[in-house]
């Protein structure tokens, strides 16, 4: 459990805590008033056995409570987390990346702007698993990852397509703004002298790029257009940017 968690059970134990002692409080003067309890002593005893009372009971109870529901809580959210991502390079995965651009699109179409698509596929990466293993090949897509990241905008939305190949959603993006992100996704890539399994190396990149303007708001059908693009750039050599008509 992290600081802030723990400072969550602390002030939500101090709440229940203070509140059981206000009521418990509020009761003993009911009942002093109730039968005429007047004396010094008497007032004294009531007013500790309605403090101490409380406190030796709901502290340790309040405590335990809210951090077991703390810890569920946390819990939720770590599997609602891992149903997203790709744990691998930390984007998000296939599903969850196609129900964010579904979403986006539907606003697009609602709200009349534009929204463009990247497929991004490594060109030649299966050498890399070959020459150097599949853990250095996991690291270097991490790594590519990590660069596709720095690359992008801060409302531009990146998920693992599977295998070595990477989708980048860019909202309020035309076709001529997104080829100049996919260009400035390749360069990086290339540039980036990642260290993996001990050697240093870029990383070649063919990028198919799609704009919703025009076309129809359905994510799939983006896709499998962004799908045909990359193909041409990979029948073209790779190492590209091609544009869906």
């Amino acid at each position: 459990m992290n600081i802030r968690s723990k400072r969550d059970v602390v002030k939500a134990t101090l709440f229940v805590t203070s509140m059981s002692v206000l009521v418990s409080w509020a009761m003993s003067a009911v009942f002093i008033l109730l039968i005429g309890a007047t004396s010094a002593a008497g007032l004294l005893t009531a007013l500790l056995a309605s403090t101490l009372a409380p406190l030796a009971v709901a502290l340790p109870l309040s405590h335990r409570n809210f951090r077991v529901m703390l810890e569920l809580h946390l819990s939720r959210r770590e599997i609602e987390r891992l149903s997203r991502t790709d744990d691998l390079t930390q984007t998000y995965n296939r599903r969850h990346f196609m129900d964010m651009a579904q979403r986006e699109l539907s606003l697009a179409t609602r709200h009349g702007y534009v929204v463009s698509l990247l497929l991004i596929d490594m060109d030649d990466f299966k050498q890399v698993n070959d020459r150097l293993g599949h853990l250095a090949g996991d690291r270097a897509l991490a790594a590519c990852a990590a660069t596709i990241r720095g690359s992008i905008r801060r409302e531009d939305v990146v998920g693992r397509f599977g295998g070595d190949e990477f989708l980048v959603l860019a909202p309020y993006s035309d076709l001529n703004s997104a080829a100049m992100l996919a260009e400035r996704i390749r360069r990086a890539l290339a540039s980036a002298n990642l260290v993996v399994g001990g050697q240093v190396m870029g990383f070649k990149a063919s990028i198919g790029v799609v704009c919703s303007q025009g076309h129809t708001g359905d994510a799939d059908e983006l896709l499998r257009m962004a799908d045909q693009a990359l193909y041409r750039a990979k029948e073209l050599g790779g190492d590209r940017t091609e544009l869906a008509a």
